[in-house]
């Protein structure tokens, strides 16, 4: 059978709206010393400021299968878009606090409708036998929007105020909201809602409930140390801001090293391999953050996002195996609400709580160690899929 062509616009429009709803949300990290001084916050309250971003993604993502069953996927992605461009405008405003917390609660709404129908509708664009590389290819997303949010911070805050970095950023959501409007395909059908029925389904597979748990795990080491990392670089190591934005964004562009790579490997080898080899390596480097100082930990801020990235491409792929197309969209959107409030919530606002203590360092190694544990998990997965659910056909 000859393999279909591997179709590259309408994976890169879905690069762009992911790429914003990340940059929406990571610029909160690099502005959280301007934001703390603008509002008079804590450490611990600065961290909370994650956990109410990610309760609102969190809560939306779960509900998001309604939303997706009336506008259909490409209608839920262009929603998400407009959603987060209107609550940064509000964040920009730099209102009250109480309505700075509902900015965020709705930034964190609008970035939770796009993950259930962004994968849903990247899945339905391009053929199983490509979906790896489609998967890394949107995982770009995320990188740039690492990247780009302490880039953007080093500049507003030299030459601006740190309420304009969201401005900008609401007007980049609604310009990427315009062109998908004008230029999507895919994404024509609606979603399942999570329905019991529908809930029970997945979850009476047994594989899903390892691949939750590996999101969860993976999630806390990506976003949740990103979003502390510029913090203890400053406080704990002694870097100055700008030396320490240039390197957390540096270091986002090493995950281009091994995105693609790990993409052609899922499709050669195998996802589960592949996750269980990432997962140490990403486990290790990370508890290399807390405990090395100079060099070292320069070379260890640089490898952990590099490594860490690479794992998303396969869990995807193992992932969007759990369920078929229809109903695709909720086991997503039962795995990554709770990875998210793990990994952006609980994490940055445990890690705020030691540093309170003066253990911010022992906080990096603590998360870490987490990780290779997951990889143990995955060893379990052929196991449950001889006794659980035939996997569905692609």
């Amino acid at each position: 059978m000859a393999t279909e062509r591997f179709n590259l616009r309408p994976i890169l429009l879905l690069v762009g709206a992911l790429c914003v709803t990340f940059l929406a949300r990571m610029l909160l990290s690099p502005l959280l010393l301007q934001i703390r001084a603008h509002y008079e916050l804590t450490h611990g309250e600065g961290g909370m400021l994650f956990f109410i971003i990610s309760a609102g993604y969190s809560v939306s993502m779960l509900l998001s299968g309604f939303v997706a069953q009336r506008l259909e996927h490409r209608g839920t992605v262009l929603a998400s878009l407009l959603i987060i461009a209107t609550a940064l405008a509000l964040i920009g405003f730099a209102p009250p606090l109480p309505v700075f917390y509902t900015g965020l609660v709705l930034l964190g709404a609008g970035a939770g409708l796009y993950g259930p129908s962004g994968i849903t509708t990247l899945t339905d664009v391009a053929a199983a036998e490509h979906w790896g590389k489609a998967l890394a290819l949107h995982e770009i997303g995320p990188i740039l929007g690492f990247f780009g949010a302490p880039v953007l911070a080093a500049f507003v805050v030299r030459y601006a105020s740190w309420q304009a970095g969201f401005m900008v950023i609401s007007a980049a959501s609604f310009a990427v909201a315009v062109l998908f409007r004008r230029y999507a395909v895919g994404g024509r059908f609606p979603g399942a809602p999570p329905s019991l029925h529908n809930i029970v389904q997945i979850w009476s597979i047994g594989r899903f409930w390892i691949i939750a748990l590996f999101f969860v795990l993976a999630v806390g080491l990506e976003i949740g140390v990103y979003s502390m990392l510029p913090s203890f670089l400053v406080e704990v190591r002694g870097m100055s801001e700008t030396a320490t934005n240039s390197l957390v964004g540096a270091s986002r562009l090493t995950a281009l090293a091994l995105i693609f790579v790990s993409g052609w490997l899922a499709d050669r080898i195998g996802a589960r391999i592949l996750i269980g080899i990432i997962s140490v390596a990403a486990g290790s480097v990370t508890i290399g953050i807390g405990v090395a100082r100079g060099q070292l930990l320069f070379v260890a801020v640089l490898l952990q996002p590099m490594l860490i990235a690479a794992f998303f491409p396969a869990a995807l792929i193992e992932l969007a195996r759990v369920a078929p197309a229809q109903s695709r969209n909720l086991a997503v959107a039962l795995v990554i609400p709770v990875a998210n409030l793990f990994g952006s919530g609980v994490v940055p606002a445990a890690l705020g709580y030691l540093a309170e203590r003066g253990r911010f360092a022992e906080g990096f190694v603590m998360v870490g160690t987490l990780m290779p544990v997951a990889a143990l998990l995955f060893l379990l997965l052929p196991l449950l899929r001889r006794n659980g659910r035939p996997r569905p056909q692609e």
